[in-house]
């Protein structure tokens, strides 16, 4: 039987997704038996033109060039998957905006600099992606069920519960209880709750999940943040909502 050929290529990003996938240790080295990976520029010297079976893409296209380069992807590929925030949301690139961005270029690079880096923005914007790996990393975990999902002839699914649903398996004290924000009522599950469980709050790198109740949840924020209701509780809740979730369409129509 012939192994499907995948490529991986990371545009704009810091590759922890990549790094994530490395780690995977023996599944990958299994999953690597079951798969033709004809080019991954962090992982091996073998690059082949394609077209592929699977393209996996980690980063934000941030310059032309990836612009373009994502685009004769997409044409020579029949399944094209996000892997990661930055692919899936823009990630910590795209919270700020296109304006911003040239105000910022010019404070510190000087009215000289010639800028490549145009908006962050999701591969979504640009092309049509089959399926989204979420995650600041992603879990391996997650990465490996894809996968496996599609050597088996599978569609893969998102998960169908929250974030919050993988506290209570980890024991987790809720933080909207204890008056703490956090947006895993909202966010796709597939992380373990990780940051939770680390004390932090969980800021969405997981995507929405199905229908999510972020009206509800604002309600619940805007009570809970100090002091309540006033523009500063306001600002603090869009920083959790923008660390992530700024460029998605449920962002800009319940908070901004």
């Amino acid at each position: 039987m012939t192994k499907p050929k995948v490529a991986i290529y990371d545009f704009t990003d810091c590759e922890g997704c990549e790094v994530e996938i490395v780690s995977l240790r023996e599944k990958l080295l299994i999953l690597e038996s079951r798969l033709n990976i004809v080019d991954w520029r962090l992982g091996q010297d073998k690059k082949e033109s394609g077209p592929f079976d699977i393209t996996i893409i980690e980063g934000t296209p941030i310059t032309q060039h990836e612009i373009d380069l994502l685009k004769k992807l997409r044409k020579k590929s029949k399944v094209l998957i996000g892997l990661g925030a930055c692919a899936t949301l823009g990630g910590i690139p795209a919270i700020m905006d296109k304006k911003e961005r040239a105000k910022w270029y010019k404070k510190i690079y000087g009215e000289k600099y010639k800028p490549r880096g145009i908006d962050a923005l999701p591969l979504s914007a640009y092309v049509q992606v089959d399926f989204l790996i979420h995650g600041c990393p992603v879990n391996g975990k997650e990465v490996v069920r894809i996968i496996e999902d599609l050597l088996a002839g599978k569609t893969p699914k998102y998960q169908g519960y929250s974030v919050c649903f993988e506290c209570k398996q980890e024991n987790n004290p809720c933080r909207l209880l204890n008056e703490k924000p956090c947006l895993g009522p909202i966010t796709q599950g597939g992380c373990q709750a990780v940051c939770v469980s680390g004390g932090s709050a969980c800021y969405g790198c997981f995507g929405l999940r199905e229908e999510p109740e972020i009206k509800n949840l604002l309600k619940i924020l805007n009570k809970i943040t100090d002091p309540p209701g006033n523009e500063a509780s306001k600002k603090e809740i869009e920083r959790y909502f923008t660390m992530f979730l700024s460029r998605t369409e449920e962002y800009k129509k319940y908070v901004k």
